[in-house]
């Protein structure tokens, strides 16, 4: 029953998420517009094919066909840059939608038939004519419908513990302008499904794969006017921003069997995980900022004790589960923080190293990746993943922070006309 709720959080978090993302792009693109006197907003919708392969990251991939294939189809709407601000040429040209997929695993039937929902954001990496271009996108969402890992019915689906997923997703691709509102695009995405070390088995999925995607643009910009030229950025100011977050979450671990009487490693029990972080970034530029940070971890899961106990009064075996000392649960850590800033969400990373480290299970080498969007003013909320060794997941991070914006460094820039 634990694990219920835990489904219902992450599914309630995701909606939120959407709510907010979807409402809050389209009211200030719209907004925005209105203040340009502009009646209707370039908005457009895709249909997007892909096929490819699961990439042998675990043996239950590996066993049969090493590199399984899979087909996939998405359905996405999307808001675009309508090229009369600044920020939409600082920032290549975002848009910015949600996106329904469905996936179909060929050889792996024991992985199920996954859905997701997602956001995802994208833009210019080069404009090379005005029916040419290569853009990216991200995406991030969550995935329902998988069959997961069950010790009677799928014994072999180690990938998967959970049939809740996150859905992370990077793609690159060129952009054809058949006509004003039709355009080809082709590329290559990646996709990675994974629950954060909440249910295990966890070993995740990566897939790669070619695509082509065909683009309807609702209310396409009607002039070929490059205004960049006079669109120019205002003065950017130097400075130092200060973010304080508070991170809540729970995971699971493998436990150590021997002398136990465990039947297995997999201990389905979720430990509460508690953060705190304060990092200190330069802001010097609009479109990034970085520096230090301080990760504070109280984690229960900390060098636990597990066993099975016969009672003496009713002849039962229970398995008991016995906490750490308080230390032994309390990790600091640091890191270097990097951001890349978008008008509506950025995307962050942490590289860092725990100082005080008292959970054997995990590497004192982490890393943190994850998006954040601001709520109201300077209050912000955050989804990302927390992992060692550049693949082991430890745990989903859902985290509400606050920034305080200091003092100017320097001025530069050019000062708009």
């Amino acid at each position: 029953m634990e694990s219920v709720h835990i489904y219902k959080r992450i599914v309630l978090s995701i909606v939120l998420l959407l709510t907010f993302f979807s409402g809050e792009v389209s009211g200030q693109i719209f907004s925005d517009s209105t203040a340009n006197n502009l009646s209707r907003s370039p908005r457009f919708v895709a249909f997007n094919t892909m096929g490819g392969v699961v990439l042998p990251t675990n043996d239950y991939i590996r066993a049969g066909n090493s590199w399984p294939p899979f087909v996939s189809l998405s359905l996405k709407y999307a808001v675009a840059s309508a090229g009369d601000k600044w920020q939409d040429y600082a920032y290549g040209m975002p848009y910015y939608g949600i996106g329904l997929y469905a996936a179909r695993f060929f050889e792996k039937g024991g992985l199920g038939s996954p859905i997701s929902v997602f956001l995802f954001q994208g833009g210019d990496l080069a404009e090379y004519s005005r029916k040419w271009s290569l853009k990216y996108e991200l995406n991030l969402g969550m995935s329902f419908g998988w069959k997961p890992y069950d010790v009677f019915d799928n014994p072999d689906n180690i990938a998967l513990g959970s049939s809740v997923n996150a859905h992370i997703g990077a793609n690159v691709y060129m952009k054809h302008k058949l006509s004003d509102v039709i355009d080809l695009n082709f590329g290559l995405g990646l996709t990675h499904f994974s629950n954060g070390a909440m249910q295990l088995p966890n070993k995740g999925l990566n897939m790669i794969a070619p695509f082509v995607e065909i683009v309807y643009n609702i209310h396409p910009i009607q002039t070929a006017e490059d205004r960049s030229a006079s669109l120019i950025p205002p003065l950017h100011e130097d400075r130092m921003d200060y973010d304080l977050s508070f991170t809540s979450t729970t995971r699971q671990i493998r436990v150590d069997t021997v002398g136990t009487g465990l039947p297995t490693r997999l201990l389905d029990k979720n430990f509460k995980v508690f953060g705190f972080s304060y990092a200190a970034l330069f802001v010097r530029d609009y479109k990034y900022k970085w520096g230090p940070s301080i990760e504070l971890v109280y984690d229960e899961s900390s060098d636990v004790k597990v066993w099975r106990q016969l009672h003496p009064e009713d002849g039962q075996f229970y398995d008991r589960v016995k906490l750490g000392a308080f230390h032994k649960r309390i990790t600091l850590g640091l890191s270097i923080k990097g951001e890349l800033t978008f008008p509506y969400v950025s995307f962050f990373a942490n590289l860092g190293y725990n100082i005080l480290h008292g959970n054997d299970y995990d590497y004192r080498l982490y890393q943190i990746i994850g998006a954040k969007a601001y709520l109201k003013d300077n209050i912000y909320g955050t989804f990302g993943i927390r992992a060692s060794r550049f693949s082991k997941a430890q745990y989903l991070m859902w985290s509400v922070g606050y920034t305080i914006k200091g003092k100017t460094l320097k001025k530069k820039g050019i000062i708009e006309n």
